[in-house]
């Protein structure tokens, strides 16, 4: 099977394990129901690699 190889690579594809954790924390204020929950429809609004 062909494959694609190119400089740099092995970063690429490891990337995402160098981009430290972010919890998910709910805001109360923000949210629609009375009791703050991640159980339920999410929008995550921030930066596209934390997010």
């Amino acid at each position: 099977m062909p494959t694609l190889h190119f400089k740099g690579k092995a970063f690429v594809q490891n990337h995402h394990l160098a981009v430290p954790y972010h919890e998910l924390t709910p805001v109360k204020s923000r949210g629609l129901s009375k009791t703050a929950s991640l159980h339920d429809n999410l929008i995550v609004e921030g930066d596209n690699l934390h997010a």
